[in-house]
C-alpha cells in the first residue's frame, strides 16, 4: 500500500510563516514575483526567490544569497554565501568569508562592526524585545539590533537561547558544559546557576514559570523573577504548556486500527475487507463488499477519521480510470487515463491526481470535487501557509495555484 507524497524543492522554507499575496514564478528557470491580479511585481532574474517569512524572502544568484521585500525592491544585493536568519523587520544574519555579521534593512549594508562565529539555539531571538544571541570564540553573546552592538561583555557561557514566555522576555537560558541556568540577557547577571540538566520557561497564559531539572531528575520551579517557588502553583502551568506543545497523529480507534485489504477473485471480481491491523487481531476481518466488472482495483486511502470519505480506490473498467469507494460508490468518474492519491508527509492535505494524455488536474480529497481539469504538467509540491501548490504549466512556467481556487498565479497564464 503505496501513498506519494510531496517533493521536498528548494523553494519550500520551512521558516515561512505569512501570507502575503505574493508568489514567486519562472520563466525559463529564472524567477520573479507576481501578486494575486497576476501583475509582475519583480521580472524573472533569480535562480531562486524562497517563500516570504512576513515581507522578506531570500532570493539566490550564483549561488550567493540577498533579500527582497514584497514590493520587488531588493534590500540586500546576493553577495552573500548564506543568510540563515531574517527578523520580521527585515534585519538579518548574513554570512561572509570571514564570518557572520548583521544587516540593516533601512541601508541594505552591515549595522555595527561586529562579526561572529554563529547563531546558537533554537530561539536567537528575543520574541519580545530587539535582541539576537550570537556567538563568537566558543561563547554566546547578545547583541542590540538597533545598534549592532554587544549589550554586555559578561556572558562566559558555551550556549543558549531565548524564552518564548512573555514575561520572561528579559532572561535567557544559559549553558555552560551541558550544564543549564538563566541569565538576564541585558546585564549578563546569573539568575539561575547553570548546574541544572536541563530548563525551560511554562506558562499557565496568565503566569509564566521557569522550570529546572536537576541531575539526579528532581524538579525545581521559579517565578518569573528567578525566585524558587511552590510546585503546586507551577502545575498548572506546566499541563497547560505539555498540552499546548503536543501534537497529535494518527490514531486508532477503541477497536483497533483498521485498513484495507484488496483480494483479486478473477474474471474481474474483486473482494475489498476492512481488517484490524493491530498486533494480536491482524487479519480480523469486520466487513466485506465483493465488486464486478474491474479489470484494476488498487488501494489509495483510508482514513477512519474522516468521515465523508474514509475509503479510497483507484479503479479501472473499459480502460478508463476513476476513483471508487470500499462499497463501489463512484467518487470520481472514471473518466481519466490514471488517477493517483498524493499528501504531504503529515496529511495537512491531499488529492487526487488525475492524468490525461501527458497533462495532470487536481481533485481535493477532502471535497472530492475536480479543482483543475487536466491542463497542467507537474504539480511539484505545496506550500501550506499559502494554501498553494507549486506547479509548472503547458508552456514550461512555474508557480503557484491557489488549493481552494484553482487560480494559477503566472502573469499570463490562461488554461
Amino acid at each position: 500500500m503505496k501513498t506519494i507524497y510531496f517533493l521536498p524543492v528548494l523553494l519550500i522554507s520551512v521558516w515561512c510563516k505569512a501570507q502575503n499575496g505574493v508568489y514567486p514564478y519562472a520563466e525559463k528557470n529564472k524567477w520573479g514575483l507576481t501578486n494575486r491580479k497576476h501583475a509582475v511585481i519583480a521580472e524573472p532574474q533569480y535562480d531562486s526567490i524562497h517563500l516570504f517569512n512576513g515581507d522578506y524572502a531570500r532570493i539566490e544568484n550564483n549561488k550567493k544569497v540577498g533579500l527582497i521585500h514584497t514590493s520587488g525592491k531588493v534590500v540586500y544585493a546576493c553577495n552573500y554565501a548564506d543568510m540563515p536568519f531574517v527578523a520580521p523587520n527585515g534585519m538579518a544574519v548574513a554570512r561572509l568569508v570571514k564570518g557572520y555579521v548583521l544587516l540593516d534593512p533601512a541601508t541594505g549594508k552591515q549595522k555595527g562592526s561586529l562579526v561572529f562565529d554563529e547563531i546558537p539555539g533554537i530561539n536567537p531571538m528575543s520574541r519580545h524585545t530587539n535582541l539576537l544571541l550570537v556567538k563568537k570564540e566558543g561563547y554566546i553573546g547578545v547583541i542590540d539590533m538597533s545598534t549592532g552592538d554587544l549589550v554586555n561583555k559578561k556572558l562566559k557561557y558555551d550556549d543558549g537561547e531565548f524564552f518564548e514566555e512573555k514575561s520572561l522576555r528579559n532572561f535567557m537560558i544559559v549553558g555552560l558544559d551541558g550544564k543549564y541556568g538563566v541569565a538576564d540577557a541585558y546585564t549578563g547577571k546569573e539568575i539561575i546557576p547553570a548546574t541544572y540538566s536541563e530548563v525551560k520557561g511554562i506558562t499557565d497564559g496568565t503566569q509564566d514559570f521557569i522550570k529546572a531539572v536537576t541531575e539526579d531528575e528532581r524538579t525545581v520551579y521559579f517565578d518569573a523573577t528567578g525566585k524558587v517557588t511552590s510546585a503546586a502553583a507551577a502545575k498548572a502551568a506546566e499541563v497547560a504548556t505539555e498540552a499546548a506543545n503536543h501534537t497529535p497523529g494518527s490514531f486508532a480507534s477503541a477497536d483497533g486500527k483498521k485498513d484495507l485489504h484488496i483480494y483479486k477473485l478473477g474474471n474481474n471480481k474483486w473482494r475489498i475487507v476492512l481488517e484490524l491491523t493491530d498486533f494480536q487481531r491482524r487479519g480480523q476481518a469486520l466487513d466485506s463488499v465483493d465488486l464486478n466488472g474491474y479489470s484494476q482495483i488498487e488501494y489509495m486511502s483510508y482514513r477512519e477519521q474522516t468521515p465523508k470519505y474514509q475509503s479510497k480506490l483507484k479503479a479501472v473498467k473499459d480502460g478508463k480510470t476513476g476513483v471508487i469507494d470500499m462499497k463501489g460508490n463512484v467518487l470520481v468518474p472514471l473518466i481519466y487515463d490514471d488517477v493517483t492519491y498524493r499528501e504531504d508527509n503529515i496529511g495537512h492535505y491531499a488529492f487526487i491526481e488525475t492524468k490525461v494524455g501527458n497533462r495532470i488536474g487536481v481533485i481535493p480529497a477532502e471535497t472530492m470535487q475536480e479543482l483543475k481539469k487536466p491542463v497542467l504538467v507537474q504539480i511539484i509540491d505545496e506550500d501550506q501557509n499559502r494554501q498553494a501548490f507549486l506547479v509548472k504549466t503547458a508552456s514550461g512556467t512555474r508557480g503557484y495555484m491557489d488549493q481552494n481556487t484553482g487560480e494559477v498565479f503566472i502573469p499570463g497564464y490562461k488554461d
